[in-house]
């Protein structure tokens, strides 16, 4: 995979790091118990998990990362 396209990846995943940050700030100003649950759960997570064992565009990210400087 090239560099373009291995930043335009990591450029996405901040993205949804951003989207998922301002999703959990509607949610507290509006409604803290929603954004409790949410939070306790990883629903404003977009592309990454706390569990080492899901696949997600974080993980693929760094996987193709390493075969890159393999």
């Amino acid at each position: 995979m090239n560099s373009e396209m291995m930043q335009r990846l990591e450029q996405i995943q901040e993205e949804l790091a951003a989207l998922g940050a301002e999703a959990a700030e509607i949610f507290q100003e509006n409604n803290p118990s929603l954004h409790d649950q949410g939070a306790a759960y990883g629903a404003f997570d977009f592309g990454i998990s706390s569990n080492p064992y899901d696949t997600t565009l974080a993980s693929l990210i760094e996987s193709a990362q390493e075969e890159e400087y393999a």
